[in-house]
This record gives C-alpha cells, sequence and structure tokens, in this order.
C-alpha cells in the first residue's frame, strides 16, 4: 500500500491521501479509513462466521441430546 499526498483537515482530523492509486481518508495515526464496501464485506465475513459457529452449535446440541436418548434421558426434561 503506497500513500502519498496526505493534506490534513482539523475539523475531522482526518487526512486525504493516495492508496494504491485511490484517494482515501486516513485517521491521525495514518491509518487507512475503511471505506463502506469493505466495511460491510469486513460484517458480512463476520456475520457468515457467526452462522457457522451457530449451525455448528446446534449440531452439537443435537448429538448430545441423541447421546441423552440413547441414555433413557429426556433432554426435554433436563
Amino acid at each position: 500500500m503506497t500513500r502519498r499526498g496526505f493534506n490534513r483537515t482539523s475539523d475531522l482530523d482526518l487526512s486525504l491521501g493516495i492508496c494504491s492509486g485511490q484517494l482515501r481518508f486516513f485517521t491521525a495515526a495514518n491509518e487507512l479509513v475503511p471505506t463502506p464496501e469493505e466495511v460491510a464485506e469486513r460484517e458480512t465475513g463476520r456475520a457468515d462466521a457467526e452462522t457457522q459457529r451457530a449451525g455448528e452449535e446446534a449440531q452439537r446440541a443435537d448429538r448430545l441430546a441423541a447421546k441423552l436418548r440413547e441414555l433413557n434421558i429426556d433432554p426435554d426434561t433436563i
């Protein structure tokens, strides 16, 4: 990632600069501010991971309930 041409604004405490050929905002710590698209991609990834985790937990719960039934224990009563 290349950055050049920083111009800081005191009102927003952001800089404008060029990163990989695109005009982008940077924080006071010179960190790239993500675009709305980048934020959406990151959130979609998080949501997908959470959906997968929830599915795995549901499968685990089903396996445990089946094991309890094998032991003649009704999982709905405990």
